[in-house]
C-alpha cells in the first residue's frame, strides 16, 4: 500500500478555489462514514454494473474532481486499480487518511483538470473508466473532451441539471445576488459534446428531494462552509449574518432545509 500523492503546479488564478475546497476537506472526511454517503457509493456501483460500464478484474480507473475518494474507494474495495485528481490538497490528503485508515491503495494526483493537465500526466487513452462525480469544472465542454481523451473504454458524468436549495439559495441571493447559473444551458452544451464524441450514450435523470434537519448551530456552520470565500471576507463575520438570518426560520432550535436536485448521470464509450 503506498497511496502515492503527485502535487502538479498549480497556476496562482486557482488559489481561491483551492482555498475555498480545502475549508470544506474535514467536513468531507467526516462524511465518509455517514449512512447516506455509504448509499451513494454503493448506488454508484450498482450502476455501474447495471449498466455495463464496470472496468475488467484489475481494470484502472480514473475520478475527476475526486474530493476525499468517497467513490474510488469504493472501487478500490472492489479490487480496482483506482486513481483520483482533485485542485484541493486538503481533499486528497483527506483521501489518502480513508484509504490508509482501510488498508487500500489509490493514486493521488493534486491539480486542476484541463486537457493540459492530462497531457501533462500522459494519460492518453490509459484508464478503462473515467467518471466525474458534481465536480463543477466539468460544465466546461473542453472538459468533458479531456475526459473523453484519457479513457480507453467508458466514461461516466454525474451532474446536476437542475438545483433547488432553499436555504442556501436564500443566502446566496443576500451574499452574492440571485443565482444566475444557466444550469440547462450548461447542460445542453455538454450533452451535445458527448453526442459528438461518444458511442452508444445514454443518459438517465435522477430527482432526489431530501430535508435536512440540524442544530442552529450546525446549521450555522454548515452554511458557511458552503458559501463562504475568500473574495467575501472573514468567515467569522458571516457565520453571524448566517444566525441572523436562518434563526427566525428554526423550529424548535433546529433548521430544515428543503432541497431538490434534478442529477443527469450520462455514460458512453470512447470506442
Amino acid at each position: 500500500m503506498t497511496n502515492r500523492i503527485q502535487e502538479l503546479t498549480v497556476d496562482e488564478t486557482w488559489r481561491n478555489e483551492q482555498d475555498a475546497w480545502n475549508n470544506r476537506s474535514n467536513y468531507f472526511v467526516e462524511m465518509h462514514n455517514r449512512d447516506d454517503r455509504k448509499a451513494q457509493v454503493t448506488e454508484f456501483l450498482s450502476f455501474l454494473k447495471d449498466e455495463n460500464l464496470l472496468p475488467p478484474k484489475d481494470g484502472c480507473t480514473l475520478d475527476i474532481g475526486c474530493g476525499v475518494c468517497d467513490y474510488a474507494l469504493g472501487l478500490a474495495r472492489e479490487g480496482y486499480k483506482a486513481t483520483g485528481i482533485d485542485l484541493s490538497d486538503g481533499m486528497i490528503r483527506g483521501a489518502k487518511q480513508l484509504a490508509e485508515a482501510e488498508g487500500l491503495d489509490l493514486s493521488l494526483y493534486i491539480a486542476p483538470w484541463s486537457d493540459e493537465t492530462r497531457r501533462e500526466l500522459k494519460w492518453d487513452k490509459t484508464f478503462d473508466l473515467t467518471y466525474s462525480i458534481f465536480c463543477p469544472i466539468m460544465f466546461d465542454v473542453e472538459n468533458i473532451r479531456a475526459m473523453h481523451e484519457s479513457s480507453k473504454d467508458k466514461c461516466l458524468w454525474i451532474a446536476f441539471s437542475e438545483r433547488s436549495d432553499e436555504t442556501v439559495d436564500m443566502l446566496s441571493e443576500h451574499f452574492f445576488g440571485r443565482d444566475s447559473f444557466p444550469w440547462d444551458g450548461k447542460m445542453k452544451a455538454c450533452l451535445d459534446v458527448i453526442h459528438e464524441i461518444g458511442h452508444n450514450v445514454k443518459v438517465t435523470y435522477k430527482t432526489v428531494p431530501e430535508t435536512e434537519v440540524m442544530s442552529l448551530d450546525k446549521a450555522v456552520n454548515y452554511f458557511a462552509m458552503r458559501l463562504h470565500n475568500n473574495t467575501w471576507g472573514d468567515i467569522e463575520d458571516m457565520k453571524v449574518e448566517i444566525r441572523n438570518l436562518i434563526e427566525p426560520l428554526a423550529i424548535n432550535g433546529e433548521i430544515h432545509n428543503k432541497t431538490v436536485d434534478k442529477v443527469a448521470w450520462v455514460s458512453w464509450s470512447v470506442k
